[in-house]
């Protein structure tokens, strides 16, 4: 299980490392600003790569991955892990990586499937490889699955992961907002067609979302590991609690 986990870091992260590499050299998700039939929106270079999700993400699960490789390196120069660095990990593992990976997936391929031009149009897959596409949309959930098979993630107490979750989702919401606003266009082309109203149930969707999707993580960690992965917190926290009293 070591040597696996060992070789999963390493290879998670050349992959993602070349991918993003990649994009930023060739500017491959620049294109992903085009219309459906050609051409790009007006303004739809502002913020660069940096105002996509599936780009946040891929970006945020290479440092992931880059940090794990540097574990097990420190694991085997000094014979034993990194604590502070795995706290970290399994924070952001359950907190960040998961949710997200899960929000990109469901809604990439659920709105490809219903009119992919709404997404991610047609004429992109001319310029961008359909290699570089799955990496983006299709991998992010399977590499992050075989990481909580292989490593035992530990989950913090809901009334400290859950609110962390509702932060970075509301973050990236509003990050939209204001490409939209200073970019003078939405970053997915189907908001385009929202009123407040709709953008506003949407806003509180997606948010909603992100919680489950971080609650089926815990669920799907609890199964492999057990229960106790999530309330080591909660734990510590009593004991503090009872000192002090």
């Amino acid at each position: 299980m070591a040597s696996a986990k060992v070789v999963h870091h390493l290879v998670v992260f050349i992959v993602l490392f070349t991918a993003n590499y990649h994009d930023f050299v060739e500017g491959f998700s620049s294109n992903l600003s085009f219309k459906s039939g050609g051409g790009e929106r007006k303004g739809a270079s502002y913020a660069g790569q940096w105002k996509y999700l599936s780009i946040l993400v891929s970006v945020a699960q290479t440092v992931f991955f880059g940090s794990c490789v540097l574990s097990d390196l420190l694991e085997a120069i000094l014979g034993r892990k990194p604590n502070v660095l795995k706290a970290i990990q399994d924070y952001l593992f359950g907190v960040l990586l998961f949710p997200m990976a899960m929000m990109v997936q469901c809604l990439f391929w659920a709105l490809y499937a219903v009119d992919r031009e709404l997404v991610y149009p047609s004429a992109l897959d001319a310029v961008i490889p359909k290699w570089l596409n799955h990496v983006w949309h299709t991998a992010v959930v399977p590499v992050l699955l075989l990481e909580m098979y292989l490593v035992r993630r530990n989950y913090q107490a809901r009334s400290i992961a859950l609110p962390g979750t509702v932060f970075f989702g509301a973050a990236y919401l509003i990050w939209i907002r204001i490409v939209a606003h200073y970019g003078g266009f939405w970053v997915y082309p189907f908001l385009e067609v929202m009123g407040p109203i709709e953008t506003t149930i949407f806003n509180m969707a997606a948010v909603g979302m992100l919680c489950v999707f971080y609650l089926i993580g815990e669920y799907v960690n609890t199964k492999l590991w057990g229960r106790d992965t999530f309330e080591v917190s909660s734990t510590k926290s009593r004991k503090k609690s009872n000192k002090s009293a």
